[in-house]
């Protein structure tokens, strides 16, 4: 079949595949890496696939439409976030408005959480995919090809045409043996600008891709393991991931890092060095930055391995600077493990340094114990750590996780108009109205703490050394200036008064509200 896979218009840069999606102050906008895996797939399988990410190539509703009509697309696989979500549908609505017979399928965290909900929102929407969904993609494509029954097609979730029954299929298992999926480094090259994305951690350009799956932890507010990826850790081999570098390094020779976006990259440690070691052996030259936690007892031998294989940043989720707020968002479930957090934290940050390792601090405010008092807590502690870069949000509560079903339960949740978990220019957003705080406060706390934080003295001149020291450093820096600096002077744009009006804006800048399609982004 003729399919398009498609990040679809919004906000211009607004990255749905990040964990807490939405337009950046630092300028970092993903890869659509799910969706690109997915059309790597159907293209083994034989399909006439194309990809468009409308957010990083500027392309308006009107030029989808006109690139689905000159190529004769008879199906469509949507991406969707929780704050895209009504303009996701209304993406749907007007291509499907203008090209009646097209077939479509959603897929992403939000619809997966919630695929009956979504499907009771609009005629126009006929099947999700639920979790990893690309083998769902390939079995879907083969079923409407031929005219087979949807019930045969495992993890999705379909309305029966011309009636409101809605089918949940059996669901299917994750995907065991990742070596047989292609390199979605592959699928960036044929169909994306590599140029267009960018991580403000990272060196520029990048591409971005896994080596495992799933995660092992069962933190309360995280959205992927709960929703998608689930918490049995599944690995690619490390030939296969070192193939993949070596792929890179020849075939995008503009690339000056990888970011690997595994959940946690250096759980196991043995697998670690195993892999590091292969990329050793192969005189790996790309550097490779990855996520990861402090508390995964990394000694100085894993870390300088890392290193010596081309390791140069960990992106790390330190959270919060006090242990109640640790111990109720479930970062451990170890009232022990608790206790020790910030000492375990520091202590992995200087080990990181020693062997040569950058980091990377992510801080969140408003989880369940949450205070005032809590909240500076966790500035000072960042502060303390002195990473590399860092950034400060919000609590996001997102469909699916055990976060957003237990500030629902205890009424703390202000809206469920998914629009409103972004602010009116796509910026991070919070709909948590904890005791004694409000989400605006939380949002105001967050810009508060970047600007306390970058314009410290120590942490300038900090970066100045680094920027005389290193040419590739300075690059770098000087781009994070010109993105987040204006952020930090600004602060957030502040929350449209009226989240209907958010919905309508959103709408608005698709063509309005009627299917109609014209020439505005």
């Amino acid at each position: 079949m003729r399919v398009l896979f498609l990040n679809p218009p919004f906000h211009p840069r607004f990255s749905r595949e990040q964990r807490s999606p939405g337009v950046t102050k630092g300028g970092t906008l993903y890869y659509p890496k799910w969706l690109a895996t997915a059309a790597g797939v159907a293209i083994r399988s034989g399909h006439n696939v194309d990809l468009i990410d409308a957010p990083a190539a500027g392309l308006s509703v009107k030029a989808i439409s006109d690139r689905i009509e000159a190529k004769g697309i008879e199906a469509l696989v949507c991406d969707t976030s929780t704050p895209s979500i009504f303009n996701d549908i209304h993406v749907v609505e007007a291509l499907r408005a203008v090209h009646p017979r097209l077939r479509v399928l959603l897929v992403g965290r939000h619809v997966s959480a919630l695929p009956r909900e979504t499907l009771a929102i609009s005629q126009s929407l006929e099947a999700i995919a639920v979790r990893e969904y690309e083998y769902t993609v390939r079995d879907w494509l083969e079923a409407i090809g031929c005219g087979a029954d949807l019930e045969s097609v495992d993890g999705l979730a379909f309305r029966r045409p011309n009636s409101q029954e809605v089918i949940l299929n059996k669901p299917r298992l994750p995907i065991k043996n990742l070596d047989e999926l292609p390199f979605v480094s592959e699928v960036y090259r044929r169909f994306l600008h590599i140029r267009d994305y960018y991580y403000g951690h990272s060196l520029w350009p990048l591409v971005v891709f896994d080596t495992s799956r799933g995660c092992p932890y069962n933190c309360a507010f995280c959205v992927y393991p709960q929703t998608f990826s689930g918490h049995v850790m599944r690995y690619r081999s490390k030939e296969s991931v070192a193939d993949e570098f070596e792929y890179v390094a020849r075939e995008l020779k503009d690339v000056k890092t990888i970011m690997l976006e595994d959940d946690t990259f250096i759980v196991d440690k043995k697998r670690t060095m195993e892999l590091s070691q292969e990329l050793i052996r192969r005189r790996n030259r790309l550097p490779f930055d990855a996520n990861c936690r402090a508390d995964v007892n990394a000694d100085a031998e894993l870390l300088s391995t890392v290193h010596k294989a081309g390791g140069r940043l960990f992106c790390v989720g330190f959270e919060s600077g006090d242990v109640d707020v640790i111990r109720g968002m479930r970062k451990n479930n170890d009232p022990a493990k608790d206790a020790k957090y910030q000492e375990t934290a520091l202590n992995f940050v200087r080990q990181c340094k020693k062997a040569g390792i950058m980091v990377h601090g992510c801080f969140m405010v408003g989880n369940f114990n949450e205070t005032p008092a809590s909240m500076e807590k966790t500035l000072a502690f960042a502060k303390r750590l002195r990473p590399d870069t860092a950034q400060f949000y919000p609590i996001m509560v997102y469909p699916g996780t055990a976060a957003y079903r237990e500030a629902k339960s205890r009424g703390y949740v202000q809206t469920e108009d998914w629009a409103a978990w972004v602010t009116k220019d796509g910026q991070h957003n919070s709909v948590v109205n904890l005791p004694g705080i409000t989400h605006d406060e939380l949002v105001q706390f967050c810009d508060n703490a970047l600007r306390r934080f970058y314009l410290n003295p120590a942490y300038l001149f900090y970066k100045l050394k680094q920027s005389l020291r290193n040419r590739r450093e300075l690059q770098r820096n000087l781009k994070g200036v010109l993105t987040l600096f204006r952020y930090i002077l600004q602060g957030s744009a502040a929350s449209c008064p009226s989240v209907r009006k958010r919905t309508q804006d959103s709408l608005d800048s698709l063509g309005g509200t009627s299917p109609e399609i014209d020439d505005r982004s």
